[in-house]
């Protein structure tokens, strides 16, 4: 399965690099619904970002964190690319942003790399 071929994860990760959390978090969950078993966990994960990403936003770390170690989790059966996601650079950016949440810190912008 290719993002591309899958109209809702290019627009959930459109939002998601929009810095569009809630609403990338609603469309990959009507992916994840959509999604075929061989690709549920891949989509849950792109789930846990967003939320992850949502929390910080709202300034809830400890909840961010939460989320991100259930992507972290997710995606590391999906490296080093999968569908066209760069998933190895959104697994260390996973990582860096749990670093900087645990310290109470935002993490910077959070996008999700798809390779052309």
């Amino acid at each position: 399965m290719m993002v591309d071929s899958r109209p809702d994860l290019k627009r959930g990760i459109g939002l998601f690099d929009a810095g569009r959390y809630y609403e990338a978090h609603e469309e990959f969950e009507h992916a994840w619904r959509a999604a075929p078993r061989a690709e549920r966990l891949f989509v849950q994960a792109l789930v846990h970002c967003a939320a992850a990403c949502h929390h910080a936003a709202r300034g809830n770390f400890p909840g961010a964190c939460l989320q991100a170690q259930r992507a972290a989790r997710k995606l590391a059966g999906y490296l080093p690319v999968h569908g066209g996601v760069d998933t190895l650079r959104l697994w260390r950016d996973v990582q860096a942003w749990q670093a900087s949440w645990r310290g109470g810190q935002p993490a910077g912008r959070a996008t999700i790399g798809v390779r052309r």
